[in-house]
């Protein structure tokens, strides 16, 4: 299985999650390395940089869309006299395309699951 806490601590590392927002991450992560351990193609694949990326930007994207639509996401914090904004569709877009990214790269060590239907 992949590492859940290499891929928890590397997606802290891209976000603030304070305390209390921990558990919703290892959770979300937790989550996502179950499904992509389990399309994997071969068990020694979870060790794969690729794989572990494809967890972590997943995590990411992931995280971000649940703290938007729970309304937890920080539109805006203080840093000293310093007032940062941040815009949640600017980070969930620039999620997604690191997601797709990296999901991409590790297609390869990933069964494919989807289908699709092109013609009678």
């Amino acid at each position: 299985m992949i590492d859940v806490i290499k891929v928890a601590k590397t997606v802290k590392r891209l976000i603030n999650v304070t305390d209390d927002q921990t558990n919703n991450l290892l959770s979300t992560v937790r989550s996502v390395c179950v499904e992509l351990s389990n399309r994997l193609k071969k068990d020694e694949y979870a060790n794969d940089e690729r794989a572990i990326n494809a967890a972590v930007y997943l995590s990411y994207y992931r995280f971000i869309l649940k703290q938007i639509v729970t309304g937890e996401f920080p539109e805006h914090f203080k840093a000293g006299d310093i007032t940062v904004t941040q815009s949640p569709s600017l980070m969930l877009e620039k999620a997604a395309v690191l997601r797709d990214d990296a999901i991409c790269q590790a297609s390869s060590l990933l069964e494919d699951l989807d289908f699709i239907f092109r013609q009678v």
